[in-house]
């Protein structure tokens, strides 16, 4: 039943987003083109002024897709589940596990798709309007080589367990962020008349819960896997004294291995336990009137 009601999620939403892709797209490969153009009509008035014009539409889309991932994330959660599509939904043979999981999964799948567009429509645009096609083949690859080699070795070999940790952490971090939106819009739901200043104030609140969580346990940490002797600031009583986060103990203990296993661990709990308050209050406090 869960590939059924991802089938509808992706059905209800593919359309908004295709259509604002393909505008990326062909806006990607006219900018291109008219940055090739800029040497021999650079004196001309109106030239510059359609690509400015251009320039302001392609920033408003990629604006416009970045609030349609959060704008949906949110929209189709609480109109399709609490609202009145919430009859219909809370009716099929299906649990509460399954609908938000069918809404995490589709809401991940758009923006994971939108950041990969964005970067492969601003490639095509330089590459279309700086790399000249008879000089292209003859581009310095030993350079773009040697890049990767010294980043590799400044790693110390770690290059691909450190890239498949960031990506894993990354993708907890986004489910963290989504489920974290559901477990708000399940708070506001408790308060009919106050729905939007509860939703915000719920988000707040959880996120603020979670970031000194993240603080104390010093999974927040970004320089935790270059420098592992780096201090916080601890405050107690008695004063300021400096101490280690269990991030950093763990790191510098047990290798940067374990520390981003910590990291992913402690995101991941998060995100379940944004997921089953979430389960929880739709299975306990769901009021659809």
């Amino acid at each position: 039943m869960l590939k059924q009601l991802l089938k509808y999620e992706f059905k209800a939403t593919r359309n908004i987003y295709g259509a604002l892709y393909l505008t990326l797209a062909l806006l990607s490969v006219v900018l291109g083109v008219s940055f090739r153009q800029q040497n021999t009509l650079a004196e001309n008035t109106s030239f510059w002024q359609l690509e400015v014009v251009l320039m302001i539409v392609y920033l408003s889309v990629i604006f416009a897709i970045a609030v349609l991932c959060f704008v949906s994330t949110v929209q189709r959660f609480y109109k399709n589940l609490l609202g009145r599509e919430g009859y219909l939904m809370h009716t099929l043979p299906v649990t509460e596990n399954q609908l938000i999981l069918s809404k995490l999964i589709t809401s991940m799948v758009w923006v994971l798709c939108s950041g990969l567009v964005g970067i492969v429509c601003i490639t095509a645009m330089i590459a279309i309007g700086v790399f000249d096609p008879e000089t292209f083949g003859m581009a310095d690859w030993d350079s773009w080589k040697l890049l990767w080699e010294t980043l590799y070795e400044e790693l110390n070999g770690r290059f691909w367990e450190v890239m498949l940790w960031t990506i894993l952490i990354n993708l907890a971090r986004l489910a963290d962020l989504i489920l974290c939106v559901y477990a708000a819009c399940m708070i506001a739901h408790q308060f009919q008349k106050h729905m939007m200043i509860a939703g915000i104030l719920a988000f707040i609140s959880l996120n603020v819960v979670e970031n000194q969580l993240d603080k104390l346990l010093g999974t927040n940490d970004v320089n935790m896997f270059v420098n592992v002797t780096y201090r916080v600031v601890d405050v107690d009583v008695t004063g300021v004294s400096y101490g280690v986060t269990p991030m950093q103990s763990m790191t510098a203990a047990l290798g940067s291995g374990t520390g981003y296993l910590f990291c992913f661990a402690v995101t991941l709990a998060f995100a379940v336990g944004w997921f089953f308050l979430t389960r929880w209050l739709m299975k306990n406090k769901l009021n659809i009137e």
